[in-house]
C-alpha cells in the first residue's frame, strides 16, 4: 500500500498591526500578520515543519512577507513588523506535535536503530546459550518439540499433515544417543510463544515410560529429533545395502523438530 506525502500549511491565527503603515497604499493599521502551522502528512500528520508567518495589507493586498519567506531576513521588515511576528508566535501555545521536528525524527530513528542492534545482540546471545545447552545435554533436560502426523483416508491415501507440539525429557545419555521420553499429552498447532507450551505438564508422571533413542548430532546440527531404528531394522538395512551410506543419519528417521522461534526457551534445565 502506498501513501502520498504532502506538505500542509494551515492558518492558525491573525493579528492586526495597528501602528504600522502599508508602504504601497500608505494606510495605517491595515497590516495583518498571520501565523501558520506547517506539517508533512500521509493520511495523518506525522512531522511538524515549523510555524511560518506572513504579513500583508488588508486594504490593497500588498504582501510584505510571504509565508515561505525566512524570518531571519530581518532587513526587509520594520521593527514593528518584527515585534508583531514575535508576539504572535509567543502568544500561541505549542502542542506536543509541534515539537516533532527533524531533530526529533533523527533521535527517534537513532533510538530505533539502537533498539534493533540490541535486539539482534540479544537474539544472538540467546541462540549461543541455546546451542551450548543442546551440545552439552544433561539428564532432566526438557526439550520443546514440534511434530507432524499424516492423516490417511479410508483408501489409504495421505491427506494434509496435522501439526502438534509436545515435550521430550532426557533420562539417560550414552555417547551420541539421548534416551528421551515423550510427554503423554500433546497440544495441537505450532506454538509460537511460551504461553502455548504452558498447558503441558513437566511432572515425571506426565511422560511415557518407554524411551526413544535420539541422535544428539541430529539435535545439534539440524535442530531435529532423529530416532534411531531398532536393531532388527538396522540389520535389515545392512543386508540390503550394497554400499554403506556416508549419511550420519542413515539408521535413523526424523520424528520432530526443535522450534526455532525467537523468544522460545527450547531447552528447560533446572
Amino acid at each position: 500500500m502506498f501513501y502520498i506525502i504532502s506538505i500542509v500549511t494551515k492558518a492558525l491565527t491573525s493579528k492586526r498591526l495597528s501602528d504600522e503603515t502599508c508602504p504601497v497604499c500608505l494606510k495605517k493599521g491595515c497590516l495583518e500578520v498571520t501565523l501558520y502551522s506547517r506539517y508533512a502528512k500521509a493520511i495523518i500528520p506525522f512531522l511538524s515543519m515549523g510555524s511560518p508567518t506572513s504579513v500583508h495589507c488588508t486594504e490593497c493586498g500588498h504582501e510584505i512577507k510571504s509565508v515561505n519567506a525566512p524570518y531571519f531576513d530581518k532587513k526587509k521588515y520594520t521593527p514593528g513588523i518584527l515585534n508583531g511576528i514575535k508576539d504572535i508566535k509567543a502568544s500561541r501555545k505549542h502542542s506536543l506535535f509541534q515539537f516533532i521536528n527533524h531533530v526529533t525524527v533523527f533521535i527517534i530513528l537513532g533510538l530505533a536503530l539502537i533498539y534493533g542492534l540490541f535486539s539482534l545482540w540479544s537474539f544472538k546471545n540467546t541462540n549461543t546459550h541455546i546451542n551450548e545447552l543442546l551440545k552439552n545435554p544433561k539428564v532432566g533436560d526438557v526439550y520443546k518439540v514440534n511434530m507432524d502426523s499424516t492423516l490417511l483416508t479410508p483408501d489409504g491415501r495421505a491427506t494434509q499433515n496435522k501439526s502438534f507440539q509436545t515435550l521430550f525429557k532426557v533420562i539417560n545419555i550414552k555417547n551420541d544417543t539421548l534416551l528421551m521420553v515423550s510427554n503423554k499429552h500433546k497440544s495441537e498447532g505450532i506454538g509460537v510463544s511460551e504461553n502455548d507450551w504452558n498447558s503441558l505438564s513437566r511432572e515425571d508422571n506426565a511422560f511415557e515410560t518407554i524411551p526413544h533413542k535420539i541422535s544428539l548430532k541430529g539435535i545439534t546440527e539440524k535442530k531435529e529429533i532423529f530416532e534411531f531404528f531398532n536393531q532388527k531394522k538396522i540389520d535389515s538395512i545392512n543386508k540390503t545395502d550394497e554400499v554403506k551410506s556416508t549419511n550420519p543419519f542413515h539408521f535413523s528417521a526424523s520424528i520432530g523438530k526443535v522450534p526455532n522461534y525467537n523468544g522460545i526457551e527450547i531447552v528447560e534445565r533446572k
